[in-house]
């Protein structure tokens, strides 16, 4: 019993450690290293590994997606200040 016990023990043991780790495996998401869960979150979800945006919309390429991806608000001829909001353009 005992030397049953001291085997489980140790097949645990070893199996804790030579879980798969996540921990700077090549994610980069929002410009910076990913944590290790997201670097899991990402591979459970198929991604290939590389650059990504992550943001409320999901996932995506990080040279498809910016977080600046459209242009800066252009005052219009008339003198109008134009703004973004919700990815709309409005002016004054």
């Amino acid at each position: 019993m005992k030397t049953t016990l001291t085997a489980l023990v140790l097949i645990l043991g070893f199996g804790l450690f030579s879980a798969p780790s996540f921990a700077a495996t090549g994610y980069v998401v929002n410009g910076r290293a990913a944590s290790p869960a997201e670097a899991q979150a990402l591979a459970a979800n198929g991604v290939q590994k590389g650059n990504w945006v992550v943001n409320g919309y999901g996932i995506a390429p990080a040279d498809h997606a910016s977080f600046d991806s459209r242009t800066p608000a252009e005052t219009a001829s008339s003198g109008k200040k134009c703004y973004y909001v919700l990815d709309v353009l409005l002016c004054d």
